[in-house]
């Protein structure tokens, strides 16, 4: 027998010996299929969501029952370590999801729903940041959702001409704890009671209603919590957040409004691309619905903008009775939860998670106690005075504004002497006159001295 016959039969025995091992092999544990990671689950007035974390992409199906109600949801190619899961739920939709394998190559969830005519949504989330491929699952109550709106137009509706309604969201929730400190304290957590006592505050006030666009740990998107406000009819719409920054050294509170024309600066614009992420994070399933500022009335946004400018001023120096102020005036840019276009709308950071002494503050009751009776403040003389904006009632962080110096330029004069005469620089003129061209300047005008 030769050499090359040898081989041949040898490796004919390794193939077959090969296949043999493979047809022993279950198909849940094939090579290449995505594994289920983990589970969770949060839960809203009208929701239940489920999520499901995934090592890649995987395909899908869902399929429900009436009897017994359920709704289950098979995963293609997939596979899980361990044994069958229960996770236990009992909230008013679904009381416990089973995880389990589905042979021949497959993973099978089981959501076991709490009572009939409940409606289901089922999608992927891409990886965002370090997070992995998510499943979500979604199970709604239609008609419990339907009653809440309507109670929230009922509100609209019998609102007097005197009344004033405020919404106040906390930020982030859920899926999405936004800015986490050193110590582990969650933004999500931080705004909630910040939330929650700012409204209790506000309804002490004869005239003033307050309401949260979420009363628990879960998340909205950002468009929700615009609508929300639309069917309160909201007066004043305030999206609390806590900021964050590599430096932590950095700290104080800001104040932002919506611009329409682009962010005043660059880190007003990165910190709006970063609260617009949170539907990346938190999870929105993607849908043809229009983003609102395709369908803005430019001349009630611009009135709207305008007023929200002005409740940001008055923040700026309510809270900077007890908190150090970060920026002095608002900042604008592109940020999506503040696009009602009738709605006078503020984003509140109120101070720096990344800092940690600061994130002690936040963590302290006394201290959102202190904030919330700020934006109380706030809120009151923005919703009591329609006129222009009265005057500081008490010392903010950064002391009372001196009064605006002006120079009347004589003939003769230059940038250079006048910037001598008061002890400033040419620089700082050229900025607050915003001027472009510094060639001349021309007897008679007056210029403002920074």
């Amino acid at each position: 027998m030769s050499w090359k016959s040898i081989l041949s039969g040898r490796v004919c025995v390794f193939t077959l010996a090969i296949a043999v091992v493979l047809s022993h092999v279950p198909g849940h544990l094939a090579w290449g299929a995505t594994k289920v990671l983990g589970l969770r689950h949060w839960s809203a007035p009208t929701c239940t969501r489920v999520v499901v974390d995934l090592s890649g992409e995987a395909e899908f199906s869902t399929s429900c029952s009436s009897r017994p109600p359920q709704v289950t949801v098979g995963l293609k190619k997939s596979t899980m370590e361990g044994r069958d899961r229960v996770f236990r739920i009992q909230d008013t939709l679904v009381s416990q999801v089973r995880l389990s394998l589905d042979p021949p190559n497959g993973v099978r969830l089981t959501l076991e729903l709490k009572r009939e005519g409940l409606t289901h949504h089922a999608f992927l989330l891409p990886r965002v940041d370090d997070r992995p491929v998510r499943l979500v699952i979604d199970v709604e109550n239609p008609t419990l959702g339907q009653q809440v709106q309507e109670e929230r137009r009922t509100i609209q509706r019998d609102k007097g001409g005197e009344s004033r309604v405020v919404v106040i969201d906390p930020g982030h929730g859920g899926e999405d704890p936004g800015a986490i400190g050193p110590r582990g304290t969650m933004e999500k957590d931080v705004v909630l009671s910040i939330a929650r006592v700012l409204r209790r505050r506000l309804g002490q006030i004869p005239g003033i209603r307050a309401f949260l666009t979420r009363d628990g740990d879960y998340f909205l998107e950002l468009r929700q919590r615009v609508r929300i406000a639309k069917e309160y009819g909201a007066d004043l719409f305030v999206s609390l957040h806590a900021d964050a920054s590599p430096n932590p050294g950095t700290r104080g509170a800001s104040v932002y409004c919506l611009s329409l024309k682009g962010a005043t600066d660059e880190a007003a614009r990165i910190l709006a691309e970063r609260e617009n992420a949170s539907d990346l994070v938190g999870g929105v399933r993607l849908g043809g619905d229009q983003d609102l500022s395709t369908i803005l009335l430019d001349m009630v946004q611009t009135q709207t903008i305008n007023d929200s400018l002005r409740c940001g001023g008055i923040v700026l120096r309510e809270l900077g009775n007890v908190q150090g102020i970060k920026f002095p005036a608002p900042r604008q840019a592109g940020f999506r939860v503040l696009k009602a276009p009738d709605v006078p709308s503020i984003l509140v950071e109120v101070g720096f998670m990344s800092n940690p002494e600061e994130e002690a503050l936040l963590r302290s009751a006394a201290f959102q106690e202190r904030i919330a009776h700020s934006l109380e403040r706030a809120a009151v003389l923005f919703l009591g005075q329609p006129g222009p904006e009265p005057p500081p009632r008490e010392a903010h962080v950064d002391g009372p504004k001196p009064k605006q110096r002006t120079h009347v330029v004589r003939r003769g004069e230059n940038l250079a002497h006048i910037a001598g005469l008061y002890n400033t620089s040419v620089g700082e003129i050229r900025k607050a006159n915003q001027m472009k061209d510094l060639s001349h300047i021309q007897p008679g005008q007056r210029i403002v001295i920074p």
